[in-house]
């Protein structure tokens, strides 16, 4: 477990030390100027609105990257190079982690950077984080993306699941959603029926189990890959789970 400090203060900030805390709000990191949702600590000014990931903490010292196989050393700015990450292929548009393996340049988000290559949840379920993968995204289907696409992925390690979830999707379709919500500034959660959207956390009911045979595989399929899907949210950016019907819905997309 990595120990960080209650206090720093960096060289880009200049209101004095940097708390780390618990934050009220959604944020756009300092650092990295990626947006953040989850509500747990990271670094906080006292004078400004100012946040800082703690994996965005400026670091002198290279750290290996096993996934990798890569040495990886801190940049605080990418100085008007067009660089994509490769972990969620977003661009890199403030601080970010390089190094060089199988004969190229690697650029990571640090938040990217340090996820977890295994995550084993409360019900026994191991998803594995793998660089490449020939399995199928469940969002994204493997379709619409250039030649240069690049995202790692969460793999599950089940027996008889074929599928995958693209970092770059869940992260794409989370931020969408999320910044939806707060521009609506929609806090109520709506159940079946209940009117326009749902909000951040709450759980909507799954459909009843009635159905039998192929129907009843269909629900297990999708109780699974929500299950899941909401275990990337979980480790991408620390939200609880999100609504059933909102993921089914994105997971249905094209059918």
């Amino acid at each position: 477990m990595e120990l960080h400090q209650k206090e720093i203060s960096i060289d880009s900030h200049n209101h004095g030390l940097l708390k780390l805390k618990p934050t009220q709000k959604p944020y756009n990191c300092g650092g990295c100027k990626e947006p953040e949702f989850d509500l747990q600590t990271c670094y906080q000014c006292l004078k400004c609105d100012f946040h800082l990931h703690k994996e965005c903490v400026p670091s002198p010292y290279p750290f290996y990257l096993g996934l990798i196989s890569c040495d990886l050393t801190f940049h605080s700015d990418p100085r008007g190079n067009i660089i994509a990450c490769d972990a969620c292929g977003k661009h890199v548009r403030g601080s970010f982690y390089q190094g060089f393996s199988c004969g190229k340049l690697r650029y990571l988000h640090p938040c990217c950077a340090k996820l977890p290559f295994k995550r084993i949840d409360n019900g026994g379920m191991v998803l594995d984080l793998k660089e490449k993968t020939s399995l199928v995204c469940l969002i994204c289907e493997n379709q619409g993306h250039s030649k240069d696409f690049k995202s790692w992925a969460y793999v599950p390690r089940s027996s008889g699941t074929n599928y995958c979830y693209h970092v770059s999707c869940v992260k794409e379709k989370v931020e969408t959603w999320k910044t939806m919500e707060k521009d609506s500034n929609q806090r109520q959660s709506y159940g079946p029926g209940g009117g326009a959207g749902t909000s951040g956390g709450a759980l909507v009911t799954k459909p009843t189990r009635r159905q039998s045979g192929r129907g009843e595989k269909v629900l297990d399929f999708l109780d699974m890959a929500v299950e899941i899907f909401n275990i990337v949210v979980s480790l991408l950016f620390g939200l609880p789970p999100l609504p059933f019907s909102l993921v089914v819905k994105w997971l249905r997309r094209n059918k």
